[in-house]
């Protein structure tokens, strides 16, 4: 499933999936290293990659 960081506030990322609009919070530590807003991720297999 397709998201996107639209925050980050200290450790944490807030990113919306593109297929529902939810929008969650995540810690800054299970994201791709060098993550910043507006990035589109995958999330699969309980991982995070940069698209």
């Amino acid at each position: 499933m397709y998201c996107r960081i639209i925050d980050i506030r200290g450790d944490y990322a807030y990113v919306k999936y593109e297929d529902t609009g939810v929008v969650s919070e995540v810690a800054i530590a299970l994201l791709p290293f060098g993550v910043d807003v507006g990035d589109r991720l995958l999330f699969q297999n309980y991982e995070f990659q940069i698209v």
